[in-house]
């Protein structure tokens, strides 16, 4: 007796997409539009409102019907939003998404085959392109110095010509990117402690280091908006500094990163050579924009990075 097509096409695995958002109702209408006309349709999503000052609850069932969603009291961060947006999820594959991110329709089910036809996968990302510029490359994957603490992408600012095609290997992802359920609970999800930024790279770095790859599929597709309007000073903003809660989170930041996985020879040279000479040179700039509230958090993040770095040493010792 002939199988009816029901019994016969295989199921398709639940994917989850998280979104964590704050004080961004128009990117987040886009990023949701977006996912609802994914062609693949065995979907949950879950927001996380990271304390918006109008909270997303009072104004999403409106439009949207069946999206679950997690309201916290205070900011709570990234990497801790994603956790909690995690624990309320169902799916085999959890997509985590920027807010002010589009997707392209076929993004999610493009990960999803990346997953079923290779090996060990752990993350896959989409190639990232500038929201207002649809050939224009936003990242294609990036990696750490782990001397220096320098952060470079692939693909800034470059056209799409083909140079980035296929399945790359990459060692840290950003902006959208899927994990597997077990993968991101072998690893114990986000280290709250970074809070924002980092968290991602973070992220990526123990899913490697834990035996799985970590990738980026240029089939799939993302649209991101490019830098956001600031009034800091431009010489600030060339640090990547575009506020001063930026600021503290920056200097702080890669220090815990530094501290966690660089060597112990690479420590030494950050810490004691590289730490003083990048807090000097730092510290004139953002004194030459007269940006003084700015140096205060910088400073704040510096000695607050420090810190942590002697405590995770007196842990392990311990």
């Amino acid at each position: 007796m002939e199988k009816s097509k029901k019994y016969m096409k295989k199921e398709k695995k639940l994917v989850s997409v998280v979104i964590v958002t704050r004080n961004r109702k128009k990117d987040l209408i886009e990023c949701l539009d977006s996912y609802i006309k994914s062609s693949y349709k065995n979907t949950e999503i879950i927001i996380l409102d990271n304390a918006s000052i109008t909270p997303v609850s009072s104004w999403l069932p409106k439009k949207y019907k069946g999206i679950e969603i997690i309201t916290t009291v205070k900011n709570i961060g990234a990497a801790e939003g994603r956790n909690k947006g995690f624990s309320k999820s169902s799916g085999y594959y959890i997509v985590f998404s920027d807010d002010d991110a589009v997707a392209d329709a076929l993004m999610v089910e493009k990960l999803v085959s990346v997953f079923e036809n290779h090996k060990n996968v752990g993350i896959v990302q989409p190639l990232i392109y500038e929201k207002n510029k649809k050939k224009l490359l936003q990242g294609a994957g990036h990696n750490i110095d782990l001397t220096t603490g320098r952060i470079s992408a692939w693909g800034v600012r470059e056209k799409d010509i083909g140079q980035y095609d296929g399945l790359r290997e990459i060692p840290m992802v950003g902006c959208a990117w899927m994990v597997r359920r077990d993968v991101f609970e072998k690893v114990k999800g986000f280290d709250k402690d970074y809070f924002i930024p980092y968290e991602d790279s973070d992220f990526s770095f123990r899913v490697s280091k834990a035996g799985f790859k970590v990738y980026c599929y240029s089939d799939a597709k993302t649209w991101h908006r490019g830098l956001k309007d600031t009034f800091i000073h431009p010489w600030i903003e060339w640090l990547g500094i575009t506020s001063s809660d930026r600021a503290y989170r920056i200097a702080r930041n890669k220090m815990i990163f530094i501290r966690k996985h660089s060597s112990n020879h690479q420590k030494i040279i950050f810490f004691f050579f590289l730490l003083p000479l990048y807090t000097f040179i730092h510290s004139l700039i953002i004194m030459a924009s007269a940006r003084f509230d700015i140096l205060y958090k910088y400073w704040l993040g510096v000695l607050s990075g420090i810190w942590y770095s002697l405590m995770y040493s007196f842990k392990k010792f311990t």
